[in-house]
């Protein structure tokens, strides 16, 4: 044998791979030294390797049915088996991979064992994957927390911070965008006397079912917070006056009419106002905080603009 074949031969044994040599239909001739992984699997006979080791293996049954299309189409290109196991043959769930190629006039069978390789990328592939798990995982959590800190736990609007940051927001955004922002602060109507008539956890079903209606109610882009108390306050982007008030008086008509088993029926007084152009934002608050009780001086149930 010539010196660079004998060369290439104990490279090929060393990587594990094994050669099978096509010599007719399903019939091959085994070329070099079988390495230990093909001899464990596929058992040697007293001429030597095994040369039909399709006999031993239920993917290499199927994979040398089509390799038989594959040679006698004189295919040029490679035709790969693709990886698989071989579970419970070797002690350990060792990866193959089997390719036919044709070189010339020479017809291949390659049979590859990967699993230094495999079970490397294998171990790479599922801590990689256990820390997106985990990474997602917490993502989430940190969303729901986020979430949760945003939002009054009782009636699931906005609470007070979370509007405070996000009123500068609007404002600016509205600067940019050269379009108005108005906003509207209600209040509802003598919710001390539910509280001290009818008791703490009405006032709590009051104060829910205000919020659910304000949530239905709204734009898809309006902000609705929990001012505080019974007192709550929407921001209106790209929102005229007269819309702003449009809104607010069909809010206020919902509220009035609204309707629900253990819930009192009752009303909220609503300012309205526009902001101007260079107003702090706690000046804009406490002006459409002025117009809400000029609402209620005035018998309550109605919307007053500033």
């Amino acid at each position: 044998m010539k010196t660079k074949e004998h060369l290439a031969l104990q490279v090929l044994h060393a990587l594990d791979i094994a050669l099978l040599r096509r010599v007719g239909v399903k019939k091959y001739e085994f070329f070099g030294q079988a390495p230990c992984f093909y001899d464990n699997l596929f058992p040697p006979s007293e001429d030597g390797p095994c040369v039909e080791p399709w006999h031993h293996s239920n993917m290499l049954e199927i994979f040398f049915e089509e390799v038989e299309h594959f040679f006698i189409n004189q295919a040029t290109d490679v035709f790969s088996s693709g990886i698989w196991q071989e579970e419970g043959k070797t002690g350990d769930e060792s990866a193959l991979i089997a390719i036919a190629q044709t070189f010339g006039c020479e017809q291949v069978i390659i049979i590859r064992l990967l699993q230094d390789d495999f079970n490397e990328r294998s171990a790479i592939l599922g801590k990689a994957r256990a820390q997106l798990l985990e990474n997602r995982v917490l993502t989430r959590s940190l969303e729901l927390y986020k979430e949760k800190s945003q939002l009054d736990g009782l009636t699931k609007v906005l609470n007070r911070a979370t509007f405070m940051e996000s009123l500068p927001v609007q404002i600016r955004k509205s600067k940019s965008a050269g379009h108005p922002l108005s906003a509207i602060m209600l209040d509802i109507d003598d919710f001390k006397v539910i509280n001290d008539t009818l008791g703490h956890i009405t006032g709590d079903q009051v104060l829910r079912t205000l919020g659910r209606i304000l949530r239905a109610n709204l734009r898809r882009d309006d902000i609705v917070a929990r001012y505080g108390g019974e007192e709550f306050i929407i921001l209106l982007p790209a929102c005229e006056l007269w819309k702003a008030l449009v809104i607010a008086e069909k809010l206020r008509e919902t509220i009035e009419g609204h309707v629900a088993d253990g819930v009192p029926q009752f009303t909220a007084s609503m300012g309205c106002g526009l902001y101007r152009a260079g107003e702090a934002p706690d000046s804009y608050i406490q002006r459409v905080d002025i117009a809400m009780y000029e609402a209620k001086r005035n018998g309550k149930n109605q919307v007053c603009m500033c």
